[in-house]
């Protein structure tokens, strides 16, 4: 995968010229997760989810191009907590829609957002870029990951995901939960408080009822405001790395079938066969 920022503008001339070239831009949210982990989790999803979809893009014949990260989202959600960055929604489909658009007047055509922040303003400003992005015509702008509309989130926490996961509760798992504390266990061991971890109790709550009913912060979401939803204590670090690469391959079937049209069911078929590396390693 080429590195944006690495490249000299008259390589990313070249790179850009390319009609295979798609960019990959991650956007993550800085913002609390639980007493447990760092506050970079969304950030460092939607890295994950770049890096895990690329491997497919790259053997349909694409060339990947990763883009700098977008550090900040909208976290209304956190607003409140100590280190917490939250972008009004207005700054950050600006910020994003500006990005994109720079990139295009070099030349490159084809985008993946990854994104790994599911705050419902911070997707109702997707909606709000993606309808931006729209205008002038020309431009293939996609989401991977968590994403507005119908199936955003469900596509990312499905029966396949659920199955995968340790926890009583799986329906239940959300904010810093089981699945957030895996991926840092897989990605970045180091910076799970485990002692804490182990010893925090299960805060399972209809936080889908909760903010249909209005909660506009964490601290209103879950009982004691701990910030935290599911079970911290149940995760392992292959939860992780297994529900990661499972996502990263539904995802990328559904981008090819959106970047190729024509090959819509071969690239599907081809995807649900065999994952890149399937005779060398075990995958998930």
């Amino acid at each position: 995968m080429i590195c944006l920022a690495e490249l000299t503008t008259r390589e990313a001339a070249r790179v850009a010229a390319d009609p295979r070239a798609v960019v990959l831009l991650p956007l993550g949210a800085i913002e609390q997760h639980g007493p447990h982990l760092p506050l970079f989790v969304d950030l460092l999803g939607a890295e994950t989810l770049a890096a895990e979809i690329a491997p497919y893009l790259k053997r349909a014949g694409y060339r990947l191009v990763l883009a700098p990260a977008l550090p900040y989202g909208v976290s209304t959600l956190a607003v409140g907590w100590s280190g917490t960055v939250s972008l009004s929604p207005a700054t950050f489909r600006r910020l994003v829609v500006e990005v994109v658009r720079s990139l295009a007047r070099s030349g490159f055509r084809r985008f993946v957002l990854t994104n790994y922040q599911a705050d419902p303003d911070h997707l109702e400003a997707m909606t709000a870029i993606r309808r931006a992005l729209m205008r002038p015509p020309g431009l293939t702008v996609l989401f991977a990951g968590f994403a507005p509309g119908p199936g955003g989130i469900s596509r990312m926490i499905n029966p396949r995901v659920r199955r995968a996961m340790k926890s009583p509760r799986p329906d239940a798992e959300w904010h810093s939960g089981e699945l957030e504390t895996a991926l840092v266990l897989w990605r970045r061991p180091a910076l799970v408080r485990r002692a804490l971890a182990r010893r925090l109790p299960p805060i399972w709550v209809d936080f889908h009822g909760r903010l249909r009913a209005g909660a506009r912060n964490f601290r209103e979401l879950g009982p004691g405001g701990a910030g935290y939803f599911g079970w911290p204590a149940t995760p392992r670090a292959a939860t992780g790395r297994t529900v990661m690469k499972l996502r990263a391959r539904l995802i990328a079937a559904e981008l090819l079938a959106a970047l190729d049209p024509p090959a819509r069911a071969s690239r599907r078929a081809s995807i649900d066969r065999s994952a890149p590396g399937k005779h060398r390693a075990r995958k998930g």
